[in-house]
């Protein structure tokens, strides 16, 4: 079977499961599906990384949403500072490392311990903040998602002449990034009454979600071209990974919680 056609009926089968769940589930459960994901999108990433104690790290990241749920948000920094901290202590009783490997599996556990709370968790924490304000925001973002992916890749294949980043990401051209913009932007501004904004605060929101979506999806390209990966993991066929998904959601979440806010 083709790529694009397992990608496609992968596609299909997950988008009205994924839809129905962030639309029906209340805010608290929501999370908690999200932190399900987050454990095993955590794991993909200490995976990448090949560091020991895969499911310390991933259990340090996610008591990182206590504070968080409890809005004490001064906390954070500090528990996300402690976590690692902490792994530093394991490492520093370890009497059967190398200095070589000890270095160097502080210094990859610190980075995963920082990307999975603030490329991860904190995304996360954001979409249940906007189903915590109207249980059709992480729906009108996700379907936004979608549709900026969609416009990104037809538009990209059919019109694509100028490499966006070529370093990153070799097939992302200029012409996906503006089908990625328009697509958002269609989304958005179709729902914009319900989120709360005029027409041209639409217009401009959407197409900044379009390309910060784009931004997550070049950042996590990034990271796999450091490990020379095509998809963090095998576990959604067609797909790759948790990490491979949940790219497009680590700038766009923040920035249409806070756009919402801004405009209440």
């Amino acid at each position: 079977m083709g790529e694009l056609k397992k990608r496609v009926i992968t596609g299909i089968c997950l988008a009205p499961v994924i839809a129905l769940l962030f639309y029906f589930l209340p805010a608290v459960w929501l999370l908690v599906l999200l932190l399900v994901i987050c454990i095993i999108a955590v794991n993909e990433a200490a995976a990448l990384a090949k560091i020991p104690m895969k499911f310390l790290v991933a259990a340090l990241v996610i008591a990182g949403i206590v504070p968080l749920f409890k809005g004490q948000f001064h906390i954070y920094p500090l528990w996300v500072m402690a976590s690692v901290a902490i792994m530093i202590f394991i490492k520093i009783f370890d009497r059967n490392a190398s200095v070589d490997n000890a270095n160097r599996e502080i210094t990859q556990q610190a980075a995963v311990l920082l990307f999975g709370n603030f490329f991860i968790l904190l995304p996360f924490f954001y979409l249940y903040l906007l189903k915590e304000q109207n249980t059709l925001f992480p729906l009108i973002l996700l379907v936004s998602i979608w549709a900026s992916d969609t416009f990104a890749y037809f538009i990209g294949k059919t019109f694509g002449k100028h490499r966006l980043a070529p370093q990153i990401s070799p097939k992302k051209t200029v012409e996906g990034l503006a089908g990625s913009a328009l697509g958002s932007l269609m989304i958005i501004a179709v729902f914009h009454e319900w989120l709360g904004f005029s027409i041209y605060a639409a217009l401009g929101i959407g197409v900044a979600t379009g390309i910060l979506g784009q931004a997550g999806d070049l950042m996590e390209s990034a990271c796999k071209r450091v490990f020379n990966i095509k998809d963090s993991s095998g576990l959604i066929p067609g797909h790759g990974g948790i990490l491979d998904r949940i790219d497009s959601f680590i700038f766009t979440a923040p920035f249409l919680y806070s756009c919402v806010l801004w405009t209440r």
